[in-house]
């Protein structure tokens, strides 16, 4: 380690939290951060027209699938210890580098698609919104290798209450989109200067400036680093792309063939899958530990019927929430939406089908995960979005957005059916090396 590094990643001094503690917090911030992103297309669904709401979901379908590629997983790779000897500086200067190249791909984009000035504006400042956050996220895996989960919760809290208020005054008074982003860039600015980078959020026993020249904070520029950790954290970043690809191809097709208005109508009804989406991804992160062990010491039945018992729970959901959708899916998007969105009230429950089968297949890849099967989730994602793509291609302009409810079905089935597959061929294969281990012991 180098002779600085002490500063920045070893274990600081002073009484740890306890793990309820930290677990509480990042709960209560993830859970208002969700809840943010989602009172977020709430509030615009609410003040501007279903055109204005297209826009601002193009620009997440554009920014996002980019921005997941360029981070790299800078964050897990970070905490995870595989480069104790490079500097906190290094992992920053490499962001703030991918980060600038992402902002002009994302640009780039959409002057090779031929958006219109307003729109490009639009999509432009999503993508800068969403850098700010990229920047805040190495801050964060440097306090959570301090174990200050506290100070991450916080800022995520105070992001997503300045994100929703400044989005919906600036809209309210505007009645523009653009303004609003451009709020919501703006809150995300004070939280990163105002908080993420003080010395004292990082336990530096600096004040509360707002911009730390502190540095164990500041960014380091060294060719030769960065360029290994480019190599060690691009294939993480592909694999996320690929995984964000399956809520963004989609959009990309509505938008060609229907227009802004039905994206506008879809991205509301469709972000209805991430309230069950949030019960899932708790629920497998906390079950992730006992998968991994139970795998790893050759229990297959205990890791069968814990996997099985997720599996249940996914289905449930979506069940839960195809039922709820037929009975009152038309009064529910009118309460958070508008009637224009209610009119496309027979989407929810097949929306809802689709959630169900996501959420089971998202329990699986954490079961492969747990398992080890990391290169089969590559081909699994290359081939669900192949199959996206393909069925978007044929029945969107064919079926509408009832066409991409359905393409969007199938890609979840494939991505279902092929973990299944990978999942049961690879406990096969693991049962006669468990035994020849008993065996030899």
């Amino acid at each position: 380690m180098s002779t600085d590094a002490p500063g920045v990643f070893a274990a600081q001094h002073g009484k740890r939290p306890s793990l309820c503690a930290d677990f509480s917090w990042m709960f209560v911030g993830n859970a208002l951060y969700a809840g943010g992103q989602f009172a977020t297309l709430m509030l615009l669904a609410k003040l501007v027209r279903p055109e204005l709401v297209g826009q601002y979901a193009l620009g997440l379908a554009v920014v996002y699938p980019v921005m997941m590629l360029t981070n790299m997983q800078l964050r897990a790779v970070m905490t995870s210890g595989a480069r104790q000897q490079t500097h906190f500086g290094h992992y920053l200067s490499l962001r703030l580098l991918t980060t600038s190249l992402a902002l002009v791909i994302i640009f780039a984009i959409t002057q090779i698609l031929g958006y219109r000035r307003n729109l490009t504006a639009v999509v432009t400042m999503v993508g800068v919104a969403y850098a700010i956050e990229t920047i805040s996220d190495v801050y964060y895996a440097r306090l959570q290798l301090h174990e200050r989960m506290a100070e991450i919760s916080k800022s995520l809290i105070a992001r997503a209450l300045l994100s929703v208020l400044g989005l919906a005054v600036t809209t309210y008074v505007s009645r523009n989109l653009l303004w609003g982003v451009t709020a919501v860039v703006l809150a995300r600015v004070i939280v990163l200067f105002g908080y993420d980078i003080c010395e004292r959020t990082h336990g530096l026993g600096g004040q509360s400036k707002w911009f730390s020249r502190n540095d164990a904070l500041a960014p380091r520029f060294d060719l030769k680093v960065q360029r290994e950790l480019l190599w060690l954290s691009l294939p993480l970043g592909i694999v996320v792309l690929l995984t964000t690809l399956n809520s963004s191809v989609p959009s990309y097709f509505i938008k060609h063939a229907l227009g802004e208005r039905d994206l506008g109508i879809f991205s509301a009804i469709g972000f209805m899958i991430s309230v069950g989406n949030m019960a899932v991804m708790s629920l497998g992160q906390s079950a992730f530990t006992r998968l991994a062990r139970s795998y790893a010491t050759g229990n297959l039945v205990a890791f069968g019927l814990l996997l099985g018992k997720l599996l249940a729970f996914g289905a449930m959901l979506g069940v839960c929430g195809m039922i709820i959708s037929r009975l009152a899916g038309r009064e529910i998007l009118i309460i958070l939406f508008r009637p224009e969105y209610a009119e496309r009230a027979d989407l929810l429950p097949w929306i809802m089908a689709v959630g169900g089968v996501l959420f089971m297949a998202q329990f699986l890849g954490f079961g492969m995960t747990a398992a080890g099967y990391y290169n089969s989730q590559v081909i699994l994602n290359i081939l669900a979005n192949l199959s996206l793509f393909a069925a978007c291609y044929w029945f969107v302009a064919r079926q509408g957005l009832f066409g991409a409810t359905f393409a969007m079905l199938i890609a979840a089935i494939v991505q279902l059916a092929g973990s299944a597959l990978v999942l049961i061929i690879g406990m096969r294969m693991h049962t006669p090396a468990c035994v020849e281990r008993v065996e030899t012991a």
